[in-house]
């Protein structure tokens, strides 16, 4: 059973991508940030909603999406070595632990 409270954290999460993806853009000029952050926040936001109807592939496209962010963000850190990849792979890999304890419970 998917819990209310895994659906409003990948909404609030979709939300906080969406709004970093923007400041990405008006603070460095990145359209790739506006477009990426609004792309993957809006569907973490669809796969939210999902998951408030206890529909089970919401919960598995949010792993899947935390999990690309999480790698991405990884990777733009290991090639910049700027601080602000890391913190978004700590914030996507806390996300992401969050969504595999909770998925894991629900197999049980």
């Amino acid at each position: 059973m998917i819990k209310k409270t895994t659906s409003w954290t990948v909404l609030i999460y979709g939300l906080l991508i969406v709004s970093l993806g923007y400041l990405g853009y008006a603070k460095g000029g990145s359209s790739v940030s506006l477009y990426m952050g609004v792309g993957f926040g809006s569907l973490l936001i669809l796969s939210a909603l999902l998951m408030f109807f206890h529909i089970r592939f919401g919960a598995y496209a949010a792993l899947f999406l935390t999990l690309a962010l999480t790698a991405t963000f990884g990777i733009r850190y290991s090639i910049t070595q700027k601080q602000v990849p890391a913190i978004l792979a700590v914030l996507s890999g806390g996300m992401l632990l969050f969504l595999l304890t909770r998925v894991v419970r629900w197999r049980k």
